[in-house]
Protein backbone atom coordinates (compact mmCIF):
# COMPACT_ATOMS: atom_id res chain seq x y z
CA UNK A 1 0.00 0.00 0.00
CA UNK A 2 1.24 3.49 -0.89
CA UNK A 3 0.79 5.11 2.52
CA UNK A 4 1.12 8.67 1.25
CA UNK A 5 -1.47 8.12 -1.47
CA UNK A 6 -3.81 6.52 1.05
CA UNK A 7 -3.48 9.50 3.42
CA UNK A 8 -4.19 11.98 0.63
CA UNK A 9 -7.26 9.99 -0.43
CA UNK A 10 -8.57 9.98 3.15
CA UNK A 11 -8.13 13.77 3.39
CA UNK A 12 -9.99 14.27 0.12
CA UNK A 13 -12.80 11.97 1.23
CA UNK A 14 -13.06 13.98 4.43
CA UNK A 15 -13.72 17.16 2.47
CA UNK A 16 -10.36 18.60 1.35
CA UNK A 17 -10.37 20.18 -2.12
CA UNK A 18 -6.63 19.54 -2.49
CA UNK A 19 -4.06 17.55 -0.53
CA UNK A 20 -0.37 16.73 -0.78
CA UNK A 21 2.67 15.70 1.22
CA UNK A 22 5.92 17.56 1.87
CA UNK A 23 9.06 16.48 3.66
CA UNK A 24 9.83 18.32 6.89
CA UNK A 25 13.48 18.41 5.85
CA UNK A 26 12.53 20.51 2.81
CA UNK A 27 10.12 22.71 4.77
CA UNK A 28 12.87 23.74 7.17
CA UNK A 29 14.91 25.00 4.20
CA UNK A 30 12.05 26.78 2.41
CA UNK A 31 12.28 30.53 1.80
CA UNK A 32 9.88 31.78 4.48
CA UNK A 33 11.28 29.53 7.20
CA UNK A 34 14.82 30.50 6.26
CA UNK A 35 14.37 34.28 6.33
CA UNK A 36 11.65 34.57 8.96
CA UNK A 37 13.86 36.01 11.69
CA UNK A 38 15.10 38.72 9.31
CA UNK A 39 11.65 39.85 8.21
CA UNK A 40 10.63 41.72 11.37
CA UNK A 41 7.44 41.22 13.35
CA UNK A 42 5.14 38.81 11.55
CA UNK A 43 2.24 38.75 13.99
CA UNK A 44 -0.59 41.21 14.23
CA UNK A 45 -1.51 41.81 10.60
CA UNK A 46 -5.27 41.65 10.60
CA UNK A 47 -5.43 39.45 13.70
CA UNK A 48 -8.64 39.91 15.65
CA UNK A 49 -8.93 38.97 19.33
CA UNK A 50 -5.68 37.04 19.22
CA UNK A 51 -3.85 38.40 22.23
CA UNK A 52 -2.27 35.13 23.27
CA UNK A 53 0.65 35.06 20.85
CA UNK A 54 3.27 35.98 23.45
CA UNK A 55 4.29 32.38 24.17
CA UNK A 56 6.81 32.05 21.36
CA UNK A 57 6.74 28.50 20.04
CA UNK A 58 8.48 29.40 16.80
CA UNK A 59 9.36 26.29 14.81
CA UNK A 60 9.13 24.08 17.89
CA UNK A 61 8.09 21.03 15.90
CA UNK A 62 8.58 17.54 17.36
CA UNK A 63 11.71 15.85 16.00
CA UNK A 64 9.55 12.83 15.24
CA UNK A 65 7.65 14.70 12.50
CA UNK A 66 9.22 13.67 9.20
CA UNK A 67 6.45 14.53 6.73
CA UNK A 68 3.56 16.99 6.54
CA UNK A 69 0.12 16.57 5.03
CA UNK A 70 -1.15 19.92 3.74
CA UNK A 71 -4.78 20.29 2.72
CA UNK A 72 -6.61 23.00 0.82
CA UNK A 73 -10.24 24.06 0.98
CA UNK A 74 -11.71 25.80 -2.07
CA UNK A 75 -12.79 29.37 -1.31
CA UNK A 76 -14.69 30.53 -4.40
CA UNK A 77 -15.80 34.11 -4.90
CA UNK A 78 -19.45 33.17 -4.40
CA UNK A 79 -18.73 31.90 -0.86
CA UNK A 80 -16.96 34.87 0.76
CA UNK A 81 -18.40 33.99 4.16
CA UNK A 82 -15.85 31.19 4.52
CA UNK A 83 -13.27 33.84 5.42
CA UNK A 84 -15.39 36.28 7.43
CA UNK A 85 -14.10 36.69 10.98
CA UNK A 86 -16.90 36.28 13.50
CA UNK A 87 -14.98 36.73 16.75
CA UNK A 88 -14.27 33.00 17.11
CA UNK A 89 -12.43 32.59 13.85
CA UNK A 90 -13.79 31.83 10.38
CA UNK A 91 -16.16 29.13 9.20
CA UNK A 92 -13.65 28.06 6.54
CA UNK A 93 -10.96 27.48 9.12
CA UNK A 94 -13.36 25.51 11.29
CA UNK A 95 -14.09 23.25 8.31
CA UNK A 96 -10.35 22.77 7.78
CA UNK A 97 -9.83 21.95 11.46
CA UNK A 98 -12.58 19.34 11.27
CA UNK A 99 -11.05 17.74 8.16
CA UNK A 100 -7.65 17.60 9.86
CA UNK A 101 -9.16 16.16 13.05
CA UNK A 102 -10.99 13.34 11.27
CA UNK A 103 -8.05 12.57 8.99
CA UNK A 104 -5.68 12.52 11.96
CA UNK A 105 -7.89 10.04 13.82
CA UNK A 106 -8.06 7.73 10.81
CA UNK A 107 -4.30 7.87 10.24
CA UNK A 108 -3.54 7.05 13.86
CA UNK A 109 -6.20 4.34 14.20
CA UNK A 110 -5.70 2.64 10.83
CA UNK A 111 -2.06 3.25 9.90
CA UNK A 112 -0.72 3.56 13.46
CA UNK A 113 1.19 6.71 12.51
CA UNK A 114 1.38 9.42 15.16
CA UNK A 115 0.24 12.86 14.00
CA UNK A 116 0.81 16.43 15.16
CA UNK A 117 -1.79 19.15 14.60
CA UNK A 118 -0.03 22.40 13.75
CA UNK A 119 -1.31 25.69 15.12
CA UNK A 120 -2.41 28.20 12.49
CA UNK A 121 -0.08 30.90 13.81
CA UNK A 122 3.67 30.65 13.26
CA UNK A 123 4.29 32.05 16.75
CA UNK A 124 2.38 29.13 18.22
CA UNK A 125 4.33 26.37 16.54
CA UNK A 126 2.77 26.56 13.08
CA UNK A 127 4.46 26.32 9.71
CA UNK A 128 4.37 28.59 6.68
CA UNK A 129 1.49 26.95 4.88
CA UNK A 130 2.10 28.43 1.44
CA UNK A 131 5.71 27.25 1.26
CA UNK A 132 4.63 23.84 2.53
CA UNK A 133 1.86 23.64 -0.07
CA UNK A 134 4.36 24.42 -2.85
CA UNK A 135 6.65 21.64 -1.67
CA UNK A 136 3.64 19.30 -1.58
CA UNK A 137 2.80 20.06 -5.21
CA UNK A 138 -0.38 22.07 -4.70
CA UNK A 139 0.83 25.06 -6.72
CA UNK A 140 3.37 27.90 -6.68
CA UNK A 141 3.87 31.21 -4.92
CA UNK A 142 2.42 33.87 -7.21
CA UNK A 143 3.33 37.50 -7.76
CA UNK A 144 0.51 38.41 -5.39
CA UNK A 145 2.48 36.59 -2.64
CA UNK A 146 -0.23 33.94 -2.46
CA UNK A 147 -0.36 30.25 -3.26
CA UNK A 148 -1.63 29.83 -6.82
CA UNK A 149 -3.12 26.43 -7.63
CA UNK A 150 -3.95 25.09 -11.11
CA UNK A 151 -7.55 24.24 -10.20
CA UNK A 152 -8.56 27.05 -7.83
CA UNK A 153 -6.03 29.82 -8.46
CA UNK A 154 -5.37 31.68 -5.19
CA UNK A 155 -8.91 31.04 -3.94
CA UNK A 156 -7.89 28.32 -1.51
CA UNK A 157 -7.41 28.04 2.27
CA UNK A 158 -4.81 25.80 3.92
CA UNK A 159 -4.12 23.72 7.00
CA UNK A 160 -1.45 21.11 7.82
CA UNK A 161 -0.85 17.94 9.84
CA UNK A 162 2.52 16.54 10.92
CA UNK A 163 3.22 12.85 10.34
CA UNK A 164 5.73 10.67 12.18
CA UNK A 165 6.68 8.83 9.01
CA UNK A 166 9.09 9.27 6.10
CA UNK A 167 6.82 9.63 3.07
CA UNK A 168 7.57 10.56 -0.53
CA UNK A 169 6.75 14.22 -1.30
CA UNK A 170 4.13 14.95 -3.95
CA UNK A 171 5.82 18.12 -5.22
CA UNK A 172 6.99 20.63 -6.12
CA UNK A 173 4.94 21.14 -9.27
CA UNK A 174 6.20 22.58 -12.57
CA UNK A 175 3.61 25.35 -12.64
CA UNK A 176 3.97 29.13 -12.88
CA UNK A 177 0.95 31.01 -14.28
CA UNK A 178 2.56 34.34 -13.37
CA UNK A 179 5.31 34.05 -15.99
CA UNK A 180 3.30 35.66 -18.80
CA UNK A 181 0.54 37.25 -16.72
CA UNK A 182 -0.33 40.96 -16.88
CA UNK A 183 -0.23 41.03 -13.06
CA UNK A 184 -3.83 42.12 -12.59
CA UNK A 185 -3.34 41.57 -8.85
CA UNK A 186 -0.77 44.33 -8.57
CA UNK A 187 -2.93 46.78 -10.47
CA UNK A 188 -6.07 46.24 -8.41
CA UNK A 189 -4.55 46.41 -4.92
CA UNK A 190 -6.08 49.45 -3.12
CA UNK A 191 -2.93 49.96 -1.04
CA UNK A 192 -0.42 49.40 -3.87
CA UNK A 193 1.14 46.68 -1.73
CA UNK A 194 2.68 44.96 -4.74
CA UNK A 195 4.14 47.93 -6.60
CA UNK A 196 7.78 47.52 -5.63
CA UNK A 197 10.17 44.94 -4.28
CA UNK A 198 10.54 45.01 -0.52
CA UNK A 199 14.10 45.96 0.46
CA UNK A 200 14.65 42.78 2.44
CA UNK A 201 14.10 40.57 -0.60
CA UNK A 202 16.95 42.17 -2.53
CA UNK A 203 19.37 40.49 -0.13
CA UNK A 204 18.11 36.94 -0.68
CA UNK A 205 18.23 34.43 -3.48
CA UNK A 206 15.29 32.04 -3.58
CA UNK A 207 15.44 28.42 -4.64
CA UNK A 208 13.57 26.99 -7.61
CA UNK A 209 11.20 25.37 -5.12
CA UNK A 210 9.12 28.55 -5.10
CA UNK A 211 8.56 29.61 -8.73
CA UNK A 212 6.77 32.89 -9.36
CA UNK A 213 7.92 34.67 -6.25
CA UNK A 214 10.09 37.76 -6.66
CA UNK A 215 9.63 39.64 -3.39
CA UNK A 216 7.46 42.43 -4.82
CA UNK A 217 5.15 42.62 -1.84
CA UNK A 218 4.90 45.00 1.11
CA UNK A 219 3.30 43.28 4.07
CA UNK A 220 2.93 46.52 6.02
CA UNK A 221 0.84 48.11 3.26
CA UNK A 222 -1.31 44.97 3.00
CA UNK A 223 -1.81 45.14 6.76
CA UNK A 224 -3.09 48.71 6.41
CA UNK A 225 -5.90 47.42 4.20
CA UNK A 226 -6.69 44.64 6.69
CA UNK A 227 -6.85 47.12 9.56
CA UNK A 228 -9.19 49.32 7.51
CA UNK A 229 -11.40 46.28 6.93
CA UNK A 230 -11.43 45.67 10.68
CA UNK A 231 -12.29 49.27 11.52
CA UNK A 232 -15.03 49.48 8.88
CA UNK A 233 -16.65 46.32 10.21
CA UNK A 234 -16.77 47.80 13.72
CA UNK A 235 -18.09 51.25 12.82
CA UNK A 236 -21.67 51.99 13.91
CA UNK A 237 -22.45 48.45 15.04
CA UNK A 238 -24.26 47.32 18.18
CA UNK A 239 -22.72 45.17 20.90
CA UNK A 240 -22.88 42.07 18.73
CA UNK A 241 -19.50 40.91 17.42
CA UNK A 242 -19.23 42.35 13.88
CA UNK A 243 -18.21 40.26 10.91
CA UNK A 244 -14.85 41.29 9.49
CA UNK A 245 -14.79 40.93 5.72
CA UNK A 246 -11.18 41.17 4.62
CA UNK A 247 -10.13 42.40 1.19
CA UNK A 248 -9.69 39.66 -1.42
CA UNK A 249 -9.42 41.76 -4.58
CA UNK A 250 -6.11 40.21 -5.65
CA UNK A 251 -7.69 36.76 -5.33
CA UNK A 252 -10.82 37.62 -7.27
CA UNK A 253 -9.00 39.22 -10.20
CA UNK A 254 -6.46 36.42 -10.67
CA UNK A 255 -7.28 34.47 -13.87
CA UNK A 256 -5.58 31.27 -12.66
CA UNK A 257 -8.04 28.50 -11.91
CA UNK A 258 -10.93 30.23 -13.67
CA UNK A 259 -12.72 28.70 -16.71
CA UNK A 260 -11.50 30.27 -19.91
CA UNK A 261 -14.07 32.33 -21.77
CA UNK A 262 -13.92 31.77 -25.52
CA UNK A 263 -13.55 34.93 -27.55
Amino acid sequence: MDIGKHIIERAMENGASLAGIARMEDIKKSASHTIYNKMGDYSGAGIVNENDLSDNQLFSWPDSVKSVLVIGLSHPQDKPELDWWDGRGTSGNRILIDIIKRTSQEIENTLKIKTTKFHYFIEKGGIFLKDTAVLAGLGCIGKNNMLITPSHGPRIRLRALGLDAELSPTGPLAFDPCADCKVYCRKICPENAMNEKAAIFSTFEFSDFLPGRDGTYNRDLCSIRMEKDLNESSAGKDDKEPLVKYCRLCEYVCPAGKPRVSE
